[in-house]
């Protein structure tokens, strides 16, 4: 089984913001490497957990993830992932890059800053991986078929041209999938995609509808060694029969 982390913000969350949760401290960031190092788990890229799920080699590792690419995640969570010889993905708005939350800044209370294109080579160039999170982050089960194949395709193709790297990871805005929106997924090129569904992920698992694991900032480390090195976050997954 692999343990696939899900973070947004490394960063301490402004006052009056919406769902702070939403927010991890760099101090939190740091003693969550800290403790999954001490109890000897590796953190990779989503593609090489993923490649050690196939060869059955994951218990000693997990996956992190960062959803829409915000700028202190190459801030602020980098160095700490550097330091701790980790490596991570982060999923990019591609229309949106050097821009800020568009999707739902108006619901949160306030705008987040997302990397521009310098700070998206910074995360390249430190060894890290880079995932499609659509153009503009839409509901894609929302879109007629043609306009979400657009979002897919055209969200891939930019951010290839932008850091000259193949981009085979992809996660869907909000979580929100369906039998037809995993197939387009498929067809788009994307060879492994994450949802919100929670959960470990399994050898056995559909590939481009993997589940992950929410770090949320109001948790302590306990929570995230819980989801990380044991069982506990697969209750979901045992209670829904999945």
């Amino acid at each position: 089984m692999l343990a696939i982390l899900n973070y947004h913000n490394i960063a301490s969350a402004p006052v009056g913001m919406q769902m702070p949760r939403l927010y991890v401290s760099p101090r939190q960031f740091d003693r969550h490497l800290w403790w999954l190092r001490r109890i000897g788990l590796a953190g990779v890229t989503l593609s090489e957990g993923i490649r050690r799920l196939r060869a059955r080699k994951t218990p000693r590792c997990v996956a992190l993830t960062f959803d829409d690419g915000y700028a202190d995640n190459v801030v602020n969570a980098a160095p700490i992932l550097a330091q701790y010889g980790f490596g991570a993905t982060c999923f990019v708005v591609s229309e949106r890059i050097g821009s800020h939350n568009t999707w739902d800044a108006d619901a949160l209370g306030g705008r987040k800053p997302l990397m521009n294109e310098a700070q998206l080579k910074t995360w390249v160039d430190a060894g890290f991986e880079v995932g499609s999170h659509t153009c503009t982050h839409p509901d894609l089960t929302a879109l007629p078929r043609d306009a979400a194949m657009e979002e897919l395709v055209n969200s891939r193709k930019a951010l290839e041209r932008l850091i000259g790297t193949p981009i085979d990871t992809f996660c869907y805005p909000f979580g929100r999938l369906n039998v037809d929106l995993v197939r387009c997924v498929g067809r788009a090129g994307y060879q492994i995609a994450v949802s919100t569904r929670r959960g470990r992920a399994s050898p056995y698992d559909d590939t481009l509808m993997l589940p992950r694991l929410s770090v949320n900032g109001d948790k302590g480390v306990v929570n995230v060694l819980l989801k990380a090195a044991t069982p506990y976050g697969d209750l979901p997954r045992i209670r829904s029969g999945a």
